[in-house]
């Protein structure tokens, strides 16, 4: 039997085929997790509600970039671009709930619910300007966190969509992609158990070191990965459904939406679709560009890190100069 599995990172729907307000927590020591120390300094935040999510720091200075992983891994595939971006800022990573060293949610992974959790993470660092950067999944996720803080009052310096899951691709609401989630959010569970995920996910993480693949394979496919993964998978349509019916407001941030351009044998007519809704949404928001990945398909974090860390520098160099940092 052969299974169709989207990528664990949750946007391309076909990728390969398988047979059959916080508490910052500083510098305080973590127990090992798959990866540690691989991506600057790990450092552990709790929630209102009492987990803990796992975060890696990196870079200096009072501007802040964070970064949101896609469904189904652990932000440790983030790396080249979290190197990248730390020679001149400060950057985090971190795990979701369930992911790594993240304590499991038990709550219904709502786009709302990850983006609470984004917002712990931001908190927990003090910045005069902040750039968000959401790849996939992280897309809609980075869009809520940003629309939030925005009615708020505060400012955003700029957000960067990287081949984002997007709801002007009308792919995602027929049957069979509804059929498709199902299945994957059922199988992922069944899979871990028997090991089969790691051999599954690993042609998403060519380009990483073999060091830090292992660390993102180990994070990302364990039980409690699955069991996140699933949990992500059963809200995924609804709650893209729910973006593109309400809209999320970003008003004049700029954004960078980072379209991938190649695609594999089968792929070709899901990859046209998904360019196209990235262009629409860069039509639809008042200050957004459209980049071309042009050596990249899904995964630009991994093939074209550069291309990411670039825009990070573009849109901090256009923003507004920054106001005094509040005392701390």
């Amino acid at each position: 039997m052969t299974i169709k599995r989207a990528t664990p990172i949750g946007m391309a729907l076909f990728t390969f085929r398988h047979p059959f307000l916080p508490r910052y927590c500083g510098a305080m020591p973590i127990s090992p997790v798959p990866g540690s120390g691989l991506l600057g300094e790990d450092r552990m935040l709790t929630t209102p509600d009492g987990r803990r999510l796992r975060t890696m720091v990196r870079g200096s200075g009072d501007d802040l970039v964070v970064l949101e992983a896609g469904l189904g891994m652990s932000g440790l595939y983030w790396g080249p671009v979290h190197e990248l971006i730390s020679a001149g800022t400060r950057v985090v990573a971190y795990e979701r709930a369930g992911y790594g060293g993240s304590d499991a949610d038990t709550e219904p992974r709502t786009l709302e619910r990850l983006a609470d959790d984004l917002g712990i993470v931001i908190d927990a660092f003090p910045h005069r300007r902040l750039v968000l950067i959401g790849h996939s999944w992280g897309g809609p996720i980075v869009r809520t966190a940003a629309a939030r803080r925005l009615a708020d009052g505060r400012t955003i310096a700029g957000i960067v969509l990287v081949d984002p899951t997007d709801e002007h691709a009308d792919l995602y609401f027929t049957s069979a992609a509804r059929a498709m989630f199902s299945i994957q959010a059922a199988l992922t569970v069944p899979l871990a158990r028997t090991k089969a995920l790691p051999p599954m996910t690993r042609p998403t993480l060519r380009g990483l070191s073999e060091v830090l693949q292992e660390a993102a394979l180990e994070a990302s496919c364990s039980l409690s990965g699955a069991r996140a993964t699933a949990a992500e998978l059963r809200q995924l349509i609804p709650e893209l459904r729910r973006v593109r019916d309400a809209p999320v407001v970003l008003g004049d941030t700029p954004v960078r939406v980072v379209t991938g351009r190649q695609a594999s044998r089968g792929e070709q007519k899901v990859r046209t679709a998904l360019n196209r809704a990235h262009q629409k949404t860069v039509e639809e928001l008042p200050v957004a560009r459209l980049v071309s990945a042009e050596r990249s398909g899904h995964m630009v974090p991994t093939t074209e890190p550069e291309l990411i860390a670039e825009q990070v520098v573009e849109l901090l160099g256009d923003a507004v100069p920054p106001a005094p940092l509040p005392p701390r």
